[in-house]
């Protein structure tokens, strides 16, 4: 499950997202989303055309017997 942190740096915000091997998240552009940084779709009662970032992690490799 992804999890996420934010912190302040330098007086901006930053915000840090964790993925497992495998994961596929939306993450929200729009500034509107309820659960920030994930995507909630408030994006569709936004005006323009902005939707989310999709990120994906790798998929664990197998390990290879000795």
């Amino acid at each position: 499950m992804a999890t996420h942190t934010t912190e302040e740096r330098n007086g901006k915000l930053r915000t840090e997202v964790k993925l497992e091997p495998g994961e596929t998240v939306a993450l929200c552009r729009c500034f509107a989303s309820q659960k920030f940084p994930f995507c909630d779709g408030s994006h569709k009662q936004q005006p323009g055309k902005v939707a989310p970032v999709i990120v994906s992690a790798p998929a664990a490799e197998p390990k290879k017997a000795d």
